[in-house]
């Protein structure tokens, strides 16, 4: 090769990387997620959703959790996050409100939003909203509950979250539209503000002034591990059915000891793998789909080993 043609071949060469190293450099997104609160295998199995999209795209996530379910543990996390720049946020909403303001921040500054599981009362800031379909979803518990009580008659209550949590109001919504069909006396709803303790006193004051309570529905994990110590307590196991919402590792043995009669699962696997895909669309300015649903099933002590519930109890467990 003469020196004047290497001399071309290095310059091409030098060309051809300035051209293709920015945007192999713009591919290496960094996704922030919030999830709602830490230690919960249902945030787990969203994470993994996330990490799984994020790997077959060249992304890395870095996640970190608040300690409670609330906007106060929640907001100076995201504030951090914000701080650090990352290209897209993903995160579950402690309140519908709440979480606005600094949502709407990181927006201006050219983050890409994704709300994962929880939503905003005004959405419109992000690219995406991901989650189950929580009003059909509390439309399946109910029948659920109905099916299990059969021909008995008498009241139900609902032990709900907190309010102004979109995913666990929606349940209560499509649960008291459901269980009124059915023809039950409806008690409506009381919030624990997701203390197992609270909703155990709830549950328990239920107990003593409705001697015909047959049904609770529970919309959130320590919801039902405070609702079934309160039932227990009372000494009505045997008589008062309990449907919650958490396929999380103790949601599967309440159902295993029988203290929990159904637990309606979702899918936040399902749901991470599709919020991730989508903050990757965005970043990469390609079409987004503003709202995905994804679905849910019931499990029950009978059909925990069926491979289309098993697959979706909730873990930190990464799926291979």
């Amino acid at each position: 090769m003469t020196k004047n043609r290497m001399m071309t071949t290095v310059a091409t060469l030098a060309l051809t990387a300035s051209l293709v190293l920015p945007a192999a450099a713009q591919d290496s997104f960094n996704i922030a997620f919030i999830p709602g609160v830490g230690g919960d295998a249902y945030y787990g199995s969203v994470q993994c959703g996330i990490e799984k999209a994020a790997a077959e795209n060249g992304a890395t996530v870095q996640t970190q959790a608040p300690s409670s379910f609330s906007p106060a543990a929640q907001i100076p996390i995201l504030e951090t996050m914000i701080a650090q720049n990352p290209d897209a946020i993903i995160i579950a909403p402690t309140d519908s409100q709440a979480l606005f303001a600094p949502l709407k921040a990181a927006v201006d500054q050219g983050i890409k939003l994704v709300l994962v599981d929880t939503t905003l009362a005004d959405p419109s800031i992000a690219v995406s909203q991901v989650s189950s379909d929580n009003v059909e979803s509390g439309r399946v518990a109910a029948e659920t509950l109905a099916e299990l009580l059969g021909d008995r008659e008498g009241s139900v209550l609902t032990v709900n979250l907190s309010a102004g949590v979109t995913t666990t109001d929606d349940r209560e919504k499509g649960f008291a539209e459901g269980i009124a069909a059915a023809g039950f006396n409806y008690l409506g709803q009381e919030f624990s503000d997701n203390s197992v303790q609270k909703a155990d006193q709830i549950v328990s004051a239920a107990l003593l002034a409705n001697s015909d309570l047959v049904g609770v529905f529970s919309t959130a994990a320590f919801n039902t591990e405070g609702a079934v110590a309160a039932i227990r307590a009372a000494g009505r196991s045997e008589d008062v059915v309990v449907v919650g919402f958490n396929a999380n590792p103790p949601g599967i043995e309440q159902l295993e000891r029988g203290q929990v009669a159904a637990q309606v699962v979702l899918k936040p696997y399902d749901s991470g793998y599709e919020a991730g895909l989508q903050a990757i669309a965005a970043l990469r300015g390609e079409e987004t789909t503003p709202v995905i649903r994804t679905g849910a099933t019931v499990a029950t002590k009978d059909n925990l080993s069926d491979p289309e519930v098993s697959r979706y109890v909730y873990s930190f467990t990464c799926p291979q």
